[in-house]
């Protein structure tokens, strides 16, 4: 593709702030909606590839193409795609990010180019080399930078066909934001993106459930299923794919099918899966979907979650509420890009607190990996056109850790 191409996917990137599918028309039909999202998905993903083409060419501070988001005055490009840190929580398992030797500069290559180079060690910026890069996204416009910024646990790449067993199911769904049926076959896909230079010729795409928890305990997750699939390279328009889950998920009548979902992606020889394994806050290998939707007339109830792993530290576990347009996954759902509900005015407590005690405020410090806490939300039912969105929080040393989010829709 050429810079003029890129250009202007990038000039049409910038029209779309959220990936979903077209408003409703009867001209179209459901499919064809869907596949415009993905265009609308690629078209973002590929105008911040073309905003940071200057990378790894010059050093600056805060040039604004997003590739070092800490602003640290580094060689554009050490941050960005291939940018793997997330040092940002002591105690807690991360990924330091990767050097580069500069060898890989666009000249020839010589012998004393070829040495063998320690771990996380490479002879160019990682997103430059002639590897795959491969990432499920955060966010609608993520284009695999980590740690994640906000709620990482919206993943707009991980989808659901309630009440269709894989067999019977399409390879792209025909709806992106549905939400799972207890007790009947459901069929979980993912949506998975390259942006490195070269293809990926054996990607792995594992798909897991776990109980409604705030973060991931690798000992509570149970696999639904595995698929192999094959992704071209950033310029090749075959650089993202949506891979179907060849087994059937029944969601358990015990959470309502409120359970969340985890994807994992990798190419076994060159771009193997990375650590933490279980976090993808920190990890672009994998993607989360914590997301409990009660229906218009639905009562919001209590919810137990579980905290996930806590590694030794303590942490604290807030319920906040926030507006319905902070939440883009809300798109998928309704099916309308840019509209989204209006936020209901809450009339009642939120609170969280230790399963069999009364809840009295929105904050509750926790400890040990096997902490529970049971959420709820004393707020009227919202009314036709609004929304209450509830996120709770985990988190620890001031940073976010995990999270839920429920949304009560009008």
């Amino acid at each position: 593709m050429s810079t003029h191409d890129r250009s202007t996917a990038g000039q049409a990137a910038q029209s779309v702030a959220h990936l979903a599918a077209e408003p409703c028309d009867t001209r179209y039909d459901a499919a064809g909606l869907v596949r415009r999202a993905f265009e609308l998905a690629a078209d973002v993903v590929e105008g911040a590839v073309a905003r940071r083409e200057c990378c790894g060419s010059h050093s600056h501070h805060r040039c604004g193409c997003g590739c070092h988001p800490g602003g640290d005055g580094g060689p554009c490009g050490q941050g960005g795609p291939g940018s793997q840190g997330g040092g940002d929580v002591p105690g807690r398992p991360t990924r330091e990010p990767g050097t580069s030797t500069g060898a890989a500069d666009g000249h020839p290559v010589t012998p004393g180019d070829l040495v063998p180079l320690p771990p996380r060690v490479w002879p160019g910026v990682r997103k430059n080399l002639l590897l795959p890069f491969l990432f499920l996204r955060a966010n609608p416009g993520d284009t695999g930078t980590r740690p994640v910024s906000g709620p990482f646990w919206e993943s707009p790449d991980v989808y659901i066909l309630a009440g269709v067993a894989p067999d019977a199911a399409p390879a792209i769904p025909p709806a992106l934001g549905q939400v799972a049926q207890a007790g009947v076959d459901n069929t979980v896909y993912a949506h998975v993106w390259n942006l490195g230079q070269a293809p990926a010729r054996e990607v792995i795409v594992e798909f897991y459930w776990c109980n409604p928890s705030l973060g991931f305990n690798p000992n509570g997750l149970t696999k639904i299923g595995t698929a192999v699939t094959q992704l071209g390279d950033r310029y090749s328009g075959e650089c993202h794919k949506v891979v179907k889950c060849p087994n059937s998920w029944q969601a358990g009548y015990v959470n309502g099918g409120h359970e969340c979902l985890l994807v994992r992606a990798w190419d076994v020889a060159a771009d193997p899966m990375t650590t933490p394994e279980w976090d993808a806050r920190v990890n672009r290998h994998l993607g989360q979907r914590n997301i409990h939707v009660v229906p218009p007339g639905g009562p919001t109830g209590a919810l137990k979650l579980q905290v996930g792993q806590l590694f030794g530290m303590a942490a604290e576990i807030t319920v906040e509420r926030h507006a319905p347009a902070t939440m883009p996954w809300l798109q998928l759902h309704t099916g309308q890009r840019g509209v989204f509900p209006v936020q209901a005015v809450g009339t009642g407590q939120l609170t969280v607190a230790a399963p069999g005690q009364l809840g009295t405020g929105n904050t509750l410090p926790v400890a040990g990996d096997g902490a529970q806490v049971v959420f709820a939300a004393g707020d009227q039912a919202p009314g036709a056109g609004q929304a209450h969105v509830y996120r709770v929080t985990a988190s620890q040393g001031g940073q976010v850790v995990g999270g839920y989010t429920v949304v009560h829709q009008g």
